[in-house]
Formats: C-alpha cells, structure tokens, sequence
C-alpha cells in the first residue's frame, strides 16, 4: 500500500514521518521513538496518550468518546492508542503546553582534576524516566551547562521489563535510535550553547542501569530479561561514538555494571556518595544508598565490603499508572499537608492542579493515612473521619477528591503505593538483615534520584517506604548516577577506580529470599 505521512508538531518543531496505514498512532510514535507519554506501552491502559490530532483518521469508538471530555472533543484530542490512521495525519504533542521539572542537581565530593578527554565533555545519566547530562569544560572541570528531556523510549513502556520484552519481540532498533537521537540532540545543544564545533566536544560518560545500556547499545537482552538473570556483558569499557550514531569523533565510556539489575548508574552513585574512596569501600558506620524510582537500586556500605539488590517498584512514584498522575511538571500537586485538620496542597508553577506528581502522592497517601481516610490495609472510609464529603467515585472505584483541586486518588492508586513502597523498603530490611546489622545500626540512609530527592521523609516514613527511624538520618544528594558519571569524566584516575567497584560487591537476590517476601507482604500494611 502506498506510505502516508503523519506530521508531528512539537515544541515548534515539525517532524513527517512516513507509515504505511492503517496504522494506531502509537504504534507509529512507538517505531520512531516520539516521546508521548505513553507508560503503558500503548495497551489503553494508563489513558496517558492524549495528542492533539487532524486529518485521515478513524472515528471516535463508545470507550475513547466516554473517556474524552466534549471541549478535548472540539480541540481534536485524541488517544494514540486507540486513534488508527487511515492517511495522512497531523499530531502536535500535548507535551509542550507543560514544563517538566526534571532533576538535574547534585553534588560532587572533593577530587583532583584528571580527564581523560581534551577539550569538552559531557555526562548523560540514562534513566528509565528521564536523561540529564552535564557539560564541562575539560581544562577547569567548570560545568557550562545542564539539560534534562524525558526519556523517549518511555513510548515503549514505563518500565524496564516492557523495554527489555519489546526488544526481544523486534524492536531493538528502534530502542536503541530513539534514545541515541535524544543523546544526539542533547551534544548539539552543547555545542551550541558552548560555541563549539562538534569535534571539541570529544568526551563523553553514558551510565544507566543495566537494561539501559543494553538498550542503548542494541545489544540482545535475553541474559538480563530471563532466568538466572546473569549479564553477559558488564560494560566498564570505552566505544566510539560513531557506534551509537554519535556526531563528531567524540570518544564514550559506558561505566561498569554491577549486575542484571544493579547498574552503572548505582557504580558512579557509589563515587558520588563517597561510599567508594581512593579505591576501596568506607569502612566506618553501615551507611545505606538507596535510589527510589521505577527500579529501587541499593547499596549497603559495611566492613568495607558492599551488598546490593534491586527490588522493582514500578513507575507509580513517577507518576505513571495513576489515575490523574503525572510527571513532576506545571500543574502538578507537588506536595500536601494536614494543617489543623486541614489539607493544603501545593501546585508546581503555583496555578491550577491538573494531576499529582510522585512526591505528591507520597504526602497525599501519608495525610489520609493520618486523617483516617485511609485505613491500615489501604481501604479508602466512607465516613469517620472530617473529609466524608471529599469521598467519591471514579472508574468504579471508591476515590477520595484532594480538596479544592479536583484531583483524585482511587483505590487502585493506593494499591499501587502499597507495591511499590513495600518493595522498596523490604529491599532496605532485607540488605540490613543479610549484612547481620539491625535497623540501630545505620549510621544514614543517603537518598539519590529525581523521585527520593523531593520527598518528605517524614511521609516515606509514615507510610513505610522507609523503615521506621530512618527519617532523622536520611538526606538527599540530587542525581548521584549523574554526577557520579561527571567525575569519571573529570577523572581517569576515579575512571579506573569505578572498574573495581564490583570486586567490591555481592549482588543480593530478593525473588527466593523468604525475609523479603515476609517483609513484602508485612510491608503492604500502612503503619499504625
């Protein structure tokens, strides 16, 4: 059949793509790795998708026409997944009415000047949401620049598993292009903002975990995606970047992974957590790194040995799979309190909430805990408490409206937090309980990541995402895989040194340890 075109408008760029119709416009995002909020890898489930579009394409059905308001109706929002394109289309992307929030911040300890490139360089931290990097120039270590984008592969999932799956059933080359364009896009940026042509730019430190790093390299993830779950290949190594589609000469170091599921990004979070010095493990007080996202990566510093493991949370904390949750952008109920039997709620951008955000949800599942509008087992109540009037219905489901902004929680929301929190802290109990420490023990927990580091600990805490006392010793450092990776790239002396972290490391496994599957199921439970 002869090829139509769908033109995609985003962010005042104009992108035609070809496709042979009919063709659902996920699909066609999906193959050409567009970034449209799309958690669910197209299946309609997450009913995040929604694009603004016109031209040759199928009627509205029953489901799409109930699940669309009559003003998105008259402005031609569409879902993706249920959208077919019979012709030519045009699509312009709901994205760029938003500004994301994505965090780029960190630290970087003390360390000597020692690249391994010439003249300027970049770190990109790959995480399953969202991509930072870091320019610097190599001569000073001066850090000229920071930009964050979603991560576009998000189109094929939110998770790491529908990547890895989707890469097995015949879409390993488009994985791999959507997030090499986005590196692309990102070092011309670069060069622009610096003055450069693309050949000054000639150092650059890719770290992520495991899966992304198979991903962005288009290498076969069957090790990494099925029993024993053994890698067959750990990275710590140098590429070309002609390899990955990279302009100029530019010269790449993938960073050391430390197993299927504790990656690079936990190697250089290790170096910017100073739990990794001068080439061996701190041996002081049990110190504990936890970075709380879609993968919940964590490392137990001790006797100068580390143990790790990785529990998958999944992405509620991210916003997605939430029935009005979002990423932490303009519009998003960032954060909620319980003032005088009152709950305030706080909107990035300071204007109307249009959904919640993940530290959001965490107060918000915290405060109705304290309230009593939810109970022990997570069940939403009726009455009983002062907020009665705010409890409603929504797909079904008993929900409660956060009052004044005309958002609301399911229960299948609080179902989600109950997973993904209890996979997180069980992982944390279980680490302290192997390493023969008690919870006393813990000198800190260092929280890394975008989602840890705008939380309120006092709510991980109250809702058991954290295990109880570990508030008072907990503090975030922003984006460790991040900055962990700008010290490699100042540093070849650190460069070498990240090499030996895994010599350093026993890699736990959670799935047939009876304490964390104890801990798991205790954990659901909200604490009393």
């Amino acid at each position: 059949m002869e090829q139509c075109v769908l033109k995609i408008k985003d962010n005042g760029q104009e992108k035609s793509i070809p496709f042979t119709p009919p063709a659902r416009l996920s699909e066609v995002f999906s193959k050409h790795g567009i970034a449209v909020e799309m958690p669910c890898g197209g299946r309609q489930r997450c009913l995040k998708c929604k694009v603004e579009a016109t031209g040759s394409l199928s009627p509205i059905s029953k489901r799409e026409s109930s699940l669309l308001t009559e003003k998105e109706k008259a402005e031609n929002i569409r879902y993706a997944c249920m959208a077919t394109a019979l012709g030519d289309v045009q699509a312009r992307l709901l994205s760029g009415r938003y500004r994301d929030d994505i965090l780029t911040e960190g630290r970087l300890p003390l360390f000597e000047l020692n690249p391994w490139g010439r003249d300027y360089g970049a770190a990109v931290d790959i995480g399953t949401t969202t991509v930072a990097a870091y320019l610097y120039r190599l001569s000073d270590g001066k850090l000229l620049k920071t930009l964050a984008e979603k991560n576009p592969q998000s189109v094929y999932g939110a998770d790491v598993l529908s990547r890895l799956q989707k890469s097995i059933e015949g879409e390993r080359n488009g994985l791999a292009d959507s997030i090499r364009g986005c590196i692309s896009r990102i070092m011309g940026e670069f060069c622009a903002f610096a003055g450069i042509p693309a050949e000054k730019l000639d150092s650059l430190v890719l770290t992520g975990n495991t899966a992304m790093l198979y991903l962005l390299c288009g290498r076969d993830p069957q090790s990494i995606a099925v029993a024993p779950f053994e890698q067959d290949c750990d990275f710590g190594f140098f590429l070309d970047g002609q390899k990955l589609d990279l302009p100029g000469n530019i010269r790449v170091y993938l960073p050391k992974c430390i197993s299927a599921y504790v990656g690079a990004d936990i190697t250089t979070a290790l170096l910017a957590s100073e739990f990794f010095q001068q080439g061996k493990v701190a041996s002081d007080r049990p110190r504990l790194l936890v970075d709380i996202g879609t993968n919940g990566e964590m490392a137990l510093a001790a006797d100068g040995a580390l143990l790790c493991c990785s529990t998958a949370a999944g992405p509620a904390f991210e916003g997605a799979g939430i029935h009005q949750g979002m990423p932490a952008r303009t519009g998003a109920i960032y954060r909620i309190s319980l003032e005088n039997r009152r709950i305030k709620t706080a909107v990035l951008g300071g204007g109307q909430a249009v959904g919640i955000c993940g530290s959001g949800l965490l107060d918000a599942v915290s405060v109705m805990c304290e309230a009593g509008i939810v109970d022990q087992t997570g069940i939403i109540c009726e009455d009983g408490h002062d907020f009665t009037e705010y409890v409603k219905e929504a797909n079904g489901q008993p929900a409660f409206e956060l009052p004044g902004t005309g958002v609301l929680l399911t229960l299948q929301d609080i179902r989600s937090v109950q997973l993904a929190k209890s996979a997180i802290c069980a992982g944390m109990k279980t680490l302290i309980k192997e390493a023969g420490y008690g919870f006393d023990d813990i000198g800190e927990l260092v929280i890394a990541g975008g989602f840890g580091s705008n939380i309120n600990v006092k709510s991980a805490e109250r809702i058991g995402l954290i295990p109880p006392g570990f508030a008072d010793k907990a503090y975030a450092i922003g984006n460790a895989a991040g900055s962990g990776a700008s010290m490699i790239l100042l540093s070849d002396t650190l460069r070498i040194q990240s090499e030996q972290i895994k010599s350093y490391t026993k890699t736990l496994g959670l799935s047939t340890n009876p304490y964390f599957m104890e801990s798991y199921i205790d954990g659901m439970f909200f604490p009393e």
